[in-house]
């Protein structure tokens, strides 16, 4: 899973010496990644050791790790699809068994803000019909999981609290992940799904699991070499 690029040039400053300058790129994707990862895990630590019930200060780190594992997961999916587009425009290796025109046509895109300001899942639509590959289907997984995820943490990001009596988002909210993951054992029974029982270790794993599933679906329908091998 390479993150990190180089390119560089040397110049001859006299028969005396060489000077080297080098610039990096460090692709953040598998980072957020890793992070959202280490939440979720998190989490679970904190659900297996304190079944019994918590203090106010661990149930406000439980929740911590749970949304930063949603939204870490979210961030990991769009910097992915960045890194593809950054690509193009740098012609690395990930398209060094492509047509040169599709990196080329990519490049173009990026240059226009409809297409750099798109959302996340219309950025990945875009490559890989520009690539000629086969779409997502829209009603299933791995594309309806993460869509979710999306609306998950738009939610939390851009978070409107509603009376428990009169739900009308969060209800839909609950009504696309119910039942798709263990609700928080911490959450009580009168508690709406949205966000109490929704916010817990079941929901950070499904987090990090649908956005990997998506990303590797992906990288297989366009050509990429695996992006999560190594790990």
């Amino acid at each position: 899973m390479a993150d990190k690029h180089l390119k560089g040039s040397i110049k001859v400053k006299s028969t005396l010496g060489v000077s080297v300058t080098a610039s990096v790129k460090t692709n953040f994707s598998s980072h957020h990644m890793l992070s959202a990862a280490h939440f979720a895990r998190q989490s679970a630590i904190i659900e297996k050791n304190y079944k019994d019930g918590i203090t106010d200060e661990l149930r406000a780190e439980h929740r911590a790790y749970v949304t930063g594992a949603i939204i870490v997961s979210v961030a990991s999916l769009e910097a992915t699809i960045n890194d593809v587009f950054i690509s193009a425009i740098d012609n690395d290796n990930l398209f060094k068994d492509f047509d040169p025109s599709i990196p080329k046509v990519l490049s173009e895109f990026w240059t226009w803000d409809v297409v750099e300001r798109s959302s996340i899942l219309e950025k990945y639509r875009c490559v890989l019909a520009v690539a000629n590959k086969e779409a997502f289907d829209h009603g299933n997984p791995p594309y309806q999981e993460v869509n979710d995820l999306i609306k998950l943490r738009n939610a939390l990001v851009h978070y409107k609290p509603e009376w428990d009596t009169d739900l009308k988002n969060h209800k839909g909210i609950e009504n696309r992940l119910k039942s798709r993951f263990n609700i928080n054992p911490f959450s009580h029974d009168n508690d709406a799904f949205f966000p109490k029982k929704c916010l817990g270790h079941g929901c950070a794993e499904w987090s990090v699991q649908s956005v990997i599933k998506f990303i590797e679906d992906f990288y297989n329908r366009i050509g990429f070499p695996p992006k999560w091998s190594k790990h």
